[in-house]
């Protein structure tokens, strides 16, 4: 299972980077756990509101006082929901206060407007400085797709890190937004894991361990996992 390859603990504290499947992965995860642990939901930018059934209980901490009781299972925690129904984030202060009273903590801690890749400005990603693992989530699907503000986030900032080598989205495009100072590790605490997301057949796997090859000449502290979160199919890289 996911949670296993990736090793997490009781007391980790797991900020989730990147594009392509942040989210969801985030959902997997807190399920995983919520049955033995009190687990901590919440994010350092905004997540729009998740569904009732991904969380068994809620706390706007701009509409709670100092104290609360925390439960066993999930706790989506927000400062307060804003017009757009988006649960918006903590900040490093207010987390110090949280994170003790929980066994695990998931922090969503970007943004991509729905998009499979983006650039990030000089103040992201959000990454709380207790932070044990990064998690840097990854689309394969972006391999070969139009460079453009259709599909990428902050066209311009993305540019700058990955470079421009034709007008789609190349492997060197894909290995250069993992490695590259400004890129999906940008601002990392504790373990780095990249997770290569939607991995859902043999020309996919293909593009992912080719990927895994070019990541490897240069760098070898990365731990590495590919997959698809729709089919439950993970592997070390």
């Amino acid at each position: 299972m996911l949670k296993e390859l990736l090793e997490i603990d009781k007391n980790d504290i797991i900020t989730v980077v990147g594009a392509g499947g942040k989210t969801s992965l985030i959902t997997y995860l807190t399920k995983q756990f919520s049955s033995e642990y009190k687990v901590l939901l919440t994010t350092t930018t905004k997540i729009y509101l998740p569904k009732s059934s991904d969380y068994d209980n809620k706390i706007m901490l701009t509409k709670k006082s100092d104290t609360f009781i925390i439960n066993k299972g999930i706790t989506l925690c927000g400062r307060y929901l804003n017009d757009e129904n988006k649960v918006v984030g903590l900040t490093f202060d207010e987390l110090d206060k949280l994170v003790s009273e929980f066994d695990i903590s998931f922090i969503e801690g970007d943004g991509s407007k729905k998009k499979k890749l983006k650039g990030w400005k000089d103040n992201e990603p959000l990454v709380y400085k207790k932070t044990t693992k990064t998690i840097g989530v990854l689309d394969i699907t972006s391999y070969d797709m139009y460079i453009n503000d259709k599909n990428i986030h902050r066209l311009d900032k993305f540019l700058n890190i990955c470079g421009l080598y034709n007008n789609k989205i190349t492997l060197e495009n894909l290995k250069n937004i993992v490695l590259k100072e400004q890129g999906l590790f940008k601002n990392s605490r504790g373990q780095k894991i990249l997770f290569i997301n939607k991995v859902e057949n043999v020309y996919r796997e293909k593009l992912a361990k080719d990927l895994i090859k070019l990541i490897r000449k240069e760098n070898d502290t990365i731990d590495i996992l590919y997959g698809s979160l729709i089919r439950s199919y993970y592997r070390k890289g």
